[in-house]
């Protein structure tokens, strides 16, 4: 039996008692849990539960210079990674399953004064380019929503050989199955 069904299970069997021998949670509480194990948990075609493909991962703290062009920009601090698409060593999101996702980038330019322009990367092909201006910390974002087959390969690198990314948790990179 898988973890969220178990904790499933539990949430309403605590529910069942705490209607009788304490306040307990109220309908609203319960329908936000059941909420979310929904979205946490995604029945396939054929029956079988598995957890929806996520991920979140940061800078370390520290600046990232940005020396060589069209490098991939390596998030090596995951917060989340379930299916485990994302891999720090690389900077790579492999899709683990065929479906819609949502990509998101947020990152902040260093004090220095120059461009910073990071590229949201399908298999190698541009998606969309997001830009910090020339000033000193500015910030910059990416959205983009795509269809993926398994296997597709989702990256973010930087198209100019300068730049610098603040770290510290400022700079992040993720993405979920919808």
């Amino acid at each position: 039996m898988n973890v969220q069904l178990s904790l499933l299970i539990l949430v309403i069997l605590y529910a069942l008692s705490a209607d009788s021998s304490c306040h307990g949670i109220n309908n609203k509480e319960f329908e936000d849990l059941m909420n979310i194990m929904k979205k946490i948990t995604y029945q396939s075609e054929k029956g079988q539960t598995y957890q929806k493909p996520a991920f979140l991962a940061t800078l370390n703290p520290r600046l990232m210079e940005l020396t060589s062009s069209n490098s991939v920009v390596k998030f090596d601090n995951i917060i989340t990674n379930i299916g485990s698409g994302y891999n720090a060593k690389s900077g790579v999101f492999t899709a683990p399953r065929e479906g819609t996702y949502t990509f998101a980038v947020n990152y902040v330019h260093s004090g220095k004064k120059e461009w910073l322009e990071l590229d949201l990367m399908k298999n190698n092909s541009l998606v969309v380019r997001g830009n910090a201006a020339f000033d000193p910390h500015t910030s910059g974002s990416i959205l983009a929503i795509l269809e993926l087959k398994k296997g597709d390969r989702i990256s973010v690198i930087q198209p100019r050989a300068s730049g610098t990314i603040l770290g510290e948790r400022y700079s992040m990179f993720s993405g979920h199955l919808i």
